[in-house]
């Protein structure tokens, strides 16, 4: 499965995903409630009594009531109420996309690790079968009694060892699959396969990094609305010291038995409520508002702190990683001539199997830091482009 197609499923499947998505709708839906509290609301009531008193004839009245309020003014409380309504969905939308970035860069680290491990078991089945084919070499000299019985042993053992280390390293690329197939929301392994890909991110200057952050990162915007919806909430709490108006309208239909006689009646007016005294609940409602404002300017100075040792230390190890992987190549070419030169001087009587084995090891473990440089190439390629706010700016031919 191509890497883009693992991104796509999990994308479409994740559950942790579509319950931040599902955010939005909630956002949406309680800033329908906050316009209704500003718009007309209309109350109807009615009720129907009889009674009965000794001596008295039986008597029955109703009553219909139907009344609209509309309010007026409220000390910006409606209005900051509707404008906060409006950031949460604003907020709710940057949460889901910073929720997008962090799943699609978790499948890819995912992915990368699987192939890593991939890669890893390869080079540790390369190596077993090369020592099996000494062992072989060696198992024929020693019947034909030109190699002493040690150098089997040794042979042997060797080849035990490395089957062993084949076998935990196919073992850890299906647990790699497996945290794969779990971000993927798909319930087998059996199917799922990784393929190779290169990374698409060249490394800039700092700075370029540390900039694109700063404007991209979806949960600093996030950070930025928060404080708006805070500046809203201290308009909303001071309204508690302001007047509240109410325009109303209403009429009543009341009728007693036994005619039953109508008598409509309608009313219009405007009603104010002033809260001259409340104990200091304004006040303290106020003072609140105002500290969780300053907590969420100190929330996104630290975010940004974040963000920037993020860039910074994804941006140190990608740097770091490429150098490996020069190093390591060369490192590879050196040890393919050392188990060439030793193999050959073995052959001639000159050398010790030891000098074959130490050569095969040495090989093999030039190929997995070769295979370790490779893939932090990527993995780190992807974590910087995950801390500067766009982790698909990695991804080939994106």
């Amino acid at each position: 499965m191509p890497v883009h197609q693992a991104i796509q499923t999990a994308l479409k499947n994740n559950p942790n995903l579509q319950r931040t998505e599902q955010s939005i709708r909630v956002a949406e839906e309680s800033l329908k409630s906050a316009r209704g509290k500003k718009s007309i609301s209309v109350n109807t009531s009615g009720g129907l009594n009889f009674s009965k008193t000794e001596g008295t004839m039986e008597t029955e009245r109703g009553s219909a009531g139907l009344s609209a309020s509309l309010p007026l003014y409220s000390g910006k409380r409606l209005e900051s109420a509707i404008k906060s309504a409006q950031l949460d969905i604003e907020i709710s939308k940057l949460d889901f996309s910073q929720s997008q970035d962090d799943l699609i860069h978790s499948v890819v680290t995912s992915y990368v690790n699987a192939l890593e491990n991939l890669a890893t078991s390869q080079v540790d089945l390369e190596t077993e079968k090369n020592l099996a084919e000494h062992e072989k070499m060696i198992a024929a000299q020693f019947d034909a009694g030109a190699k002493a019985k040690i150098d089997l042993l040794r042979a042997q053992v060797e080849t035990s060892n490395a089957l062993q280390t084949a076998a935990r390293s196919q073992a850890a690329y299906e647990v790699a699959l497996t945290n794969l197939a779990a971000l993927m929301s798909v319930d087998s392994i059996a199917n799922l396969t990784v393929e190779d890909f290169e990374t698409n991110l060249a490394l800039d200057e700092l700075e370029k990094f540390l900039s694109e952050a700063e404007e991209n990162r979806f949960n600093l915007k996030s950070d930025e609305l928060r404080i708006d919806k805070g500046e809203l909430n201290i308009i909303s709490a001071k309204s508690g010291w302001l007047p509240s108006v109410n325009a109303n309208v209403g009429t009543d239909l009341n009728a007693a038995s036994r005619r039953w006689h109508i008598t409509p009646d309608a009313s219009a007016g405007i009603s104010a409520s002033w809260n001259i005294f409340d104990s200091g609940v304004t006040r303290a409602e106020v003072q609140t508002a105002k500290t969780e404002l300053e907590r969420l300017k100190l929330a996104l100075a630290s975010d940004i702190d974040s963000v920037h040792e993020e860039v910074i230390t994804a941006h140190k190890n990608l740097k770091i990683a490429l150098l490996r992987l020069s190093t390591t190549q060369k490192t590879v070419e050196l040890a393919t001539e050392e188990r060439y030169i030793a193999t050959e001087r073995y052959n001639a009587g000159e050398g010790i199997i030891l000098d074959i084995l130490d050569a095969e090891l040495a090989l093999s473990t030039a190929k997995k830091n070769h295979v370790s440089a490779r893939y932090d190439v990527i993995r780190y390629s992807f974590d910087l482009a995950h801390a500067a706010g766009n982790t698909l700016k990695a991804m080939p031919n994106s």
